[in-house]
């Protein structure tokens, strides 16, 4: 069975952050009551809950938009280019670096590279982290600094590579909550003040909820496409397709593996399956 996000740990970890910060920092019960109008625990939390529903709704409509957009049909442009690229007989990597790809991907990425290595090399790019960022901005509310948009950015790309390396992470609720603390939770802390923290921790914990699913969400969507197309149209093909389709995704999960073999091995595999212990558990709650 294919691993799909966690919605219910997803609102877990949300409200076990925040009462991580309640209990934590000192500072937030003195600056809560030096602000006669700040948010009791209890409105803190109802907030931060509501905040989670209206999350998740949202999550899902980008979720099925991506899907949406990922699988559309090749373009009579790139039908031509497959057609040109399954002439060659070479590895991955030497077949996106022939004219034709390179030429495609100047025109799709708005960047020209010496070859295709060099590109999975240059990833995440600029023009990847801005997209991303602007993203966010979208999702967030409209009072998030600036620097607090790009501490999101660069924690989804870190995101994305632990879930492609270390996907058990997932299930391990403790592992998740440290890596989210360290790579994004203390850098956004970090650049409010001690005075202005409690004002700030439903904004701090939607950040963490929204950077989670994003990166979740791409991984398993773009997995999940790219797994189809190498059963339908076998491994060349399949590959070359998901190059074509999605050049800036397709190099940047590239650039998480040593080979395009390990790569390769990736796609064709489920992204997690489940243990027999908590099949069989499931079976016995019916």
């Amino acid at each position: 069975m294919r691993h799909r996000t966690n919605i219910t740990a997803m609102k877990l970890i949300t409200l076990l952050l925040l009462f991580f910060f309640l209990c934590f920092n000192n500072a937030l019960e003195s600056a809560a009551e030096n602000e006669p109008a700040a948010e009791t625990g209890n409105e803190l939390v109802d907030k931060i809950t509501k905040n989670v529903e209206d999350g998740m709704a949202q999550h899902e409509k980008r979720k099925k938009a991506l899907e949406k957009l990922v699988r559309k049909p090749l373009t009579e442009t790139q039908e031509k280019l497959l057609h040109q690229l399954l002439q060659h007989t070479d590895t991955l990597d030497a077949i996106l670096s022939n004219a034709p790809y390179l030429t495609y991907l100047k025109a799709e990425v708005g960047q020209e590279y010496k070859d295709f290595p060099a590109y999975v090399k240059a990833m995440p790019t600029p023009k990847q982290k801005t997209a991303m960022l602007f993203s966010f901005k979208e999702a967030l509310p409209p009072k998030t600094k600036a620097e607090a948009l790009s501490i999101c950015t660069d924690y989804y790309f870190k995101f994305r590579v632990l879930l492609v390396k270390e996907p058990n992470t997932l299930d391990d609720l403790n592992a998740l909550i440290a890596f989210q603390t360290k790579h994004l939770m203390e850098p956004l802390m970090a650049i409010y003040p001690a005075a202005e923290l409690f004002s700030h921790m439903s904004e701090l914990t939607q950040m963490g909820m929204v950077t989670n699913l994003e990166a979740q969400m791409s991984t398993e969507v773009f997995h999940d496409v790219w797994r189809e197309w190498l059963k339908k149209h076998g491994s060349s093909e399949g590959l070359l397709r998901c190059a074509i389709t999605t050049p800036a995704e397709f190099a940047l999960v590239r650039s998480f593996f040593e080979d395009t073999a390990a790569f390769e091995k990736w796609i064709q595999a489920p992204l997690k399956t489940e243990k027999a212990p908590e099949k069989k558990k499931e079976q016995l709650e019916k």
